[in-house]
């Protein structure tokens, strides 16, 4: 198109001589205002701005437009020669096809006249055959025929007018459609007529719906350049351009030291672009200028969804997306939810980047510089909500060193179940690489049960006696009866100097692992193990120690674990052990156990602040799971199968239904016992019992009767000391004494039913607090849900609430166009210190699991699996293969090396 010059447009009142007049011939077209700022359209009515600063290109693209929707472009003067051409000769087919329709018309009055004739012409035969001799009346049908034939003929001219007058439409057609795809398609104009005349409230606003036209044609956008009022510093003018808008300099595509591949090329210095101005009276913005002439492709539908513009995480989908996150929810998994609420992966929003991107950010966001004071406040708001709540820390050069904390529920679990302790310590859970100590039991459904939890940032003695002051002091000074831990040393030393007179026991499982360690014969090794588990007399014990010692390998290695080893004798051989209460366990798989779910919840990149709140879901998941069992066991009943359904009614009545099963075995365990003599000759009774098929084997049960009540039952296998569960040998007793119940000395509260009914159980926690943002939007969500659920079962009912809802959202845009987004982030709390009080924990070096070299690989290798290695076909040695043989490379290297093809070091690679 022609560039036409602006001008000022003509005011309504007296003109200046001073003024030029105006010399463009697009004023002509218009009517101006009073104001002197704006003109009216005389085809449209339509009022436009008519500034010097506006130009005049918009006024001559407008009359274009009005003169192609009124079908008058005879005078439009801003058509080249080419449209001129397509004007002529759209003029020329609009005569001939009224030359044609004039034509037509005359044919139809001569047709319909001649089928008038025609038919008065038959009827005349008609009537005339009954009176005319058969002469005439063939003459007259011959005479018909041939008017018949004249109709046939002017039907035929009609149909060869009706293909003139299709021709000539389809003429007219190819005529308008080559003038509207070249020069004036009137939806695009509409379009652009549309968009230039359109204002927003705000910047965003203006950049959400470019960036919504652009995902309808199929390209991405951007923010581009500004301009700012120098005297009120704000942004006064903002260009919105295709993503492919400029070129890439030439220092980035040459480049001699890349090390990388380099990125494809993207932009191709696309000229579409949206530009706005504020107006400072109004406070809108208005569109200065918009381009649409891409000079790329554009990109099919069903690929749009991926450029860039068009990928984005809204704020509801950031709080799910958080939600889920901290319930230890996969991104993977994230994905396949969003594309099944959305209805595909390209109606979801966002792609697998962009999740991976957010959720990153989210969790460095949470790493803040005053990790450890936040956490201390956390704390500090949990002792205000739970009265019994126990915290305690230390710090050491103004850093955090030491953390316990136990919450109310767990000092009331330890009271109904703090007989049996068990801690143990785990590695690489938050990034300063702090040792996480949690301190463990079992509950009246043998299931783990937590007690407290510590931080710690070293693993000696005076840290571990740190522990156990606070432990105590937290579960108001009452010592546990058994301790069960690992092989540590230094935690063995804290427990015998802070928990006096607590028995504890190291883990079997640990000294099997140390044997298999210094013991590499598998017949020394099967010993050890004897007198690992072996039940025997302590004084038997030491006699086979000794003979144990004596064949052991001399080495110095050996020597020194074997006196260490028979230290600590008291806490691992069944001989000491076997008559202590631990409940029917020998190893901290329970310790081991929930070290491994912490590990699959909890990442060595986390801030101490996610852990503490990652360790405090799993405690709540357990108490949860508590309370589920709890509920079967009030709600079933199971089915007596014994021979003795009363002594297991009774055991079904009182003990839980994991233990019930447990006594259940012992009843029908019992069938196999006999009562073999009786001593009654002074209180206690005592009974001998005996198996049928091992006679050899007696236990001796003493029983108390008072007035025709058992009050008291002992058995020399001490399993109700031991495990506080009633043992084979006293409900063999209790047969022969024809009980009908389990008496009341045989059953322990731990394992009952209701054990904790005293109390009510606080099973939440401090493990679902979150910022009182995402609380509120959880609470809203809920009850939309209810609501959409059951407006979705009708098409009637979706329409209106999809109707409602838009307006509603219509409404909060409009009113909360300013208002500054909320941050999507999980707190500890609303307001954060200026300053923190103590500083974060320095990243230390725990034990841990030691590295992957050959010793340690030889260490963690039984004797017996050492046994099993595969056998070398060169040199007869176990522990290695042909390719791995020493020998064989010895043997090649002080032979001459022949050149094969590809050289000697080809030939030496097929050596290796």
């Amino acid at each position: 198109m022609s560039t036409i010059e602006d001008h000022n447009p003509p005011s309504s009142g007296s003109i200046s001589k001073k003024r030029r007049r105006q010399t463009s011939e697009v004023w002509n077209h218009f009517d101006s205002l009073p104001d002197g700022k704006r003109a009216t359209c005389k085809y449209c009515s339509k009022s436009l701005c008519a500034t010097s600063k506006m130009g005049t290109s918009h006024l001559k693209r407008h009359i274009e437009t009005c003169k192609k929707l009124q079908g008058d472009t005879s005078q439009t003067p801003f058509i080249g020669s080419e449209k001129e051409k397509y004007e002529r000769e759209l003029e020329d087919a609009r005569v001939l096809l009224k030359m044609k329709t004039e034509q037509i018309a005359i044919l139809e009055k001569e047709l319909n006249k001649a089928k008038v004739n025609a038919v008065t012409r038959i009827r005349t035969v008609q009537e005339a055959e009954q009176q005319k001799p058969q002469m005439e009346q063939h003459q007259k049908e011959e005479e018909a025929n041939e008017q018949v034939e004249e109709v046939q003929e002017e039907l035929a001219a009609e149909s060869a007018a009706v293909d003139s007058m299709e021709t000539t439409d389809q003429i007219e057609a190819t005529v308008e459609g080559n003038l509207n795809d070249e020069y004036f398609d009137v939806a695009s104009l509409r379009e652009y007529d549309r968009i230039v005349n359109m204002t927003f409230a705000s910047e965003n606003e203006a950049f959400h719906f470019f960036n919504e036209y652009a995902k309808r044609e199929g390209f991405s956008v951007r923010r581009s350049s500004t301009k700012k009022d120098r005297l009120q510093n704000t942004i006064k003018f903002r260009e919105f351009c295709c993503s492919r808008q400029g070129l890439r300099e030439k220092k980035y595509l040459e480049m001699p030291d890349r090390k990388r591949p380099a990125t494809p090329i993207s932009r191709c210095d696309c000229p579409v672009k949206l530009c706005i101005k504020l107006d400072p009276k109004t406070n809108r913005w208005w569109v200065q200028n918009f381009i649409n002439d891409h000079n790329h492709d554009l990109t099919a539908p069903d690929c749009t969804p991926f450029l860039r513009s068009h990928c984005s995480i809204n704020e509801s989908q950031k709080c799910e997306i958080s939600s889920m996150k901290a319930s230890g929810i996969r991104n993977c998994q994230i994905l396949e939810y969003a594309a099944l609420c959305s209805g595909g992966y390209e109606n979801r929003g966002f792609q697998e980047k962009n999740l991976y991107n957010y959720t990153l950010g989210h969790e460095q966001s949470t790493m803040l510089a005053d990790d450890a004071d936040s956490v201390l406040r956390y704390f500090k708001e949990r002792e205000e909500s739970d009265p019994d709540f126990f915290l305690k820390y230390d710090t050491k050069d103004g850093c955090l060193n030491r953390l316990f904390w136990a919450d109310g529920q767990s000092v009331v679990d330890y009271a109904y179940f703090g007989d049996l302790v068990i801690f143990d310590s785990t590695y690489k859970l938050n990034r300063y690489n702090m040792v996480v100590v949690p301190f463990l039991g079992c509950n009246h459904h043998r299931s783990t049960i937590i007690f407290a939890c510590g931080i710690v940032s070293c693993e000696n003695n005076e840290t571990y006696r740190w522990l156990l002051e606070a432990f105590l002091q937290a579960m108001y000074q009452k010592h546990p009866e058994s301790v069960l831990t690992d092989g540590d040393h230094a935690m063995g030393k804290a427990i015998k100097s802070v928990f006096k007179g607590t028995a504890h026991r190291i883990c079997s499982w640990h000294m099997d692992r140390n044997a298999q360690k210094y013991i590499h014969d598998p017949a020394v090794l099967q010993k050890f193990k004897e007198l690992l588990s072996g039940i025997c007399s302590r004084e038997e014990f030491e006699k086979k120690w000794i003979s144990f010692a004596q064949i052991v390998s001399q080495r110095v290695l050996s020597r020194q674990w074997l006196k260490r080893t028979y230290k600590c004798r008291e806490s691992w051989a069944a001989a000491f052990v076997n008559k202590k209460m631990f409940l029917g366990m020998s190893s901290t798989q329970r310790s081991e156990g929930l070290n491994a779910d912490l590990h699959s919840h909890i990442k060595s990149k986390m801030s101490l602040g996610m852990a503490v709140q990652k360790f405090e879901r799993r405690l709540t998941h357990k108490r949860t799971k508590e309370a589920e069992l709890d509920c079967k066991s009030f709600q079933k009943e199971p089915v007596l199968q014994t021979h003795c359904p009363d002594l297991e009614k009774s055991a079904a009545i009182n003990y839980t239904p994991r233990v019930f099963r447990i006594v259940r075995d012992e009843i029908k365990m019992a069938a196999g016992l006999v009562v073999n003599e009786t001593l009654s000759s002074s209180m206690p009774l005592r009974y001998i019992v005996v198996q049928i098929e091992k006679a050899e084997s007696q236990y001796i049960v003493h029983c108390s009767i008072v007035e025709d009540n058992v009050e008291k039952l002992a058995c020399s296998c001490a399993k109700l000391e031991t495990a506080k569960l009633p043992c084979r040998h006293i409900f063999a007793v209790l047969i022969h004494m024809k009980a009908t119940c389990i008496p009341r000395c045989c059953i322990r509260d731990r394992w009952t039913k209701y054990v904790k009914s005293g109390f009510p159980s606080d099973r939440k926690g401090g493990a679902f607090k979150v910022s009182s943002y995402l609380m509120r939007y959880h609470e809203l969500n809920k009850i939309a849900r209810l609501i959409h659920s059951e407006v979705a079962k009708s098409p009637e009912g979706y329409l209106r609430k999809m109707k409602s809802l838009k307006e509603e959202m219509q409404q909060y845009n409009d009113n909360h166009k300013h208002a500054e987004k909320c941050k999507v982030k999980q707190e500890y709390e609303d307001g954060v210190q200026a300053s923190p009080r103590i500083a974060n924990p320095k990243p230390v070096v725990t034990k841990g699991a030691p590295k992957k070299n050959k010793t340690t690989y030889e260490r963690i290798k039984s004797a017996i699996e050492s046994s099993r290695k595969n056998k070398c076909r060169h040199c007869g040695h176990r522990g290695h293969n042909r390719q791995t043989c020493k020998l064989l490379r010895q043997d090649n290297a002080a032979e001459p090396s022949p050149v094969s093809e590809g050289g000697p070091r080809a030939f030496d690679r097929q050596l290796s």
